[in-house]
Formats: structure tokens, C-alpha cells, sequence
């Protein structure tokens, strides 16, 4: 429980992060800025748990945060590769 409190902000600011810029510079195949921070959102919170129960007991704010950053982005990339928006012609 005290995990989820202290560290639980670093993998939002961690996912927050990655959702934005993936909307700035990544365009073509997503679903908005709000699909990317939910999809890095959640990619973020996975990532934490993974790393708290297999890798990490106890790691820092920044470690946290680059977990977050990494889960993140693995999950949007995989969004867009996978299941990525159909593309329409302006």
C-alpha cells in the first residue's frame, strides 16, 4: 500500500509524459491525446507492477518514473502497431 502512495504519482507523471509527446511527434495510427494517456496510463501501471514484484522491491522516484516512461511507451507502441487507427485522407 505504501508503494501504491508514494510511488504511484511517478508512474502517472511517467505516463502523462509519454502520452503527450507520443501525441506530438508520432501522429498517424492513434486515437487522440486522450486514447494515448489512458493506453500509456495503463502501460505505466502494469510496467510498475511488474517491476515492484519481479524486479525492483524498492526502487526510487526516478527509477519509478522511467518504469512508468518505458511501460508507457511500449503500450502505446503496441496499440499502434497492433490495432491502429484507420488513416483518413484530408
Amino acid at each position: 500500500m505504501e508503494y501504491a502512495v508514494q510511488m504511484g504519482p511517478m508512474l502517472l507523471i511517467g505516463a502523462l509524459m509519454v502520452g503527450l509527446l507520443a501525441e506530438a511527434t508520432w501522429r498517424p495510427g492513434g486515437y487522440g491525446l486522450l486514447a494515448d494517456l489512458m493506453i500509456g496510463l495503463a502501460g505505466s501501471l502494469v510496467a510498475g507492477g511488474i517491476a515492484r514484484l519481479a524486479v525492483f522491491p524498492g526502487p526510487g522516484m526516478l527509477v519509478t518514473v522511467v518504469i512508468g516512461c518505458v511501460g508507457g511507451a511500449l503500450a502505446i507502441s503496441a496499440q499502434r502497431a497492433l490495432w491502429g487507427a484507420p488513416l483518413t485522407s484530408r
